[in-house]
């Protein structure tokens, strides 16, 4: 029997080099905030679509998280570039919004990527 070597994952993750922070809330119980950072192992980008209508423009801000392996995301998590603070407290998680936080993101769907049947990497984007 003629044994095939199995083939190496044929994308490139030059670009997953950026430093994110996810955080999950847990609010059975008493409140907790998970905190994991994924260092140089993400690629984190910020679109901005302008559309014009009759009535006026429109401005439509998304993003697409690309973190390489398997990480674990989740629809509500919050993303922050770079290593971020520690959430302690229900009232800090309230204020913690992309509107009071630059770069602040909250993950709308999450896309598991395969290849030979092992993830290679996971997509957010919101």
């Amino acid at each position: 029997m003629v044994k095939i070597p199995k083939r190496k994952i044929p994308l490139s993750y030059a670009q997953c080099d950026q430093t994110v922070t996810v955080y999950r809330a847990n609010f059975d119980g008493e409140f907790s905030c998970t905190k994991t950072v994924y260092d140089k192992k993400a690629f984190l980008d910020f679109k901005k679509v302008v559309s014009v209508n009759k009535t006026g423009s429109k401005e439509a801000h998304s993003f697409l998280l690309v973190i390489k392996g398997n990480a674990d995301l989740k629809p509500k998590d919050k993303v922050l570039p770079g290593v971020g603070e520690d959430i302690l407290t229900r009232e800090e998680w309230a204020e913690f919004i992309p509107s009071n936080r630059a770069g602040l993101v909250v993950i709308e769907t999450v896309d598991p990527k395969y290849y030979n049947g092992e993830i290679c990497h996971v997509e957010a984007s919101g």
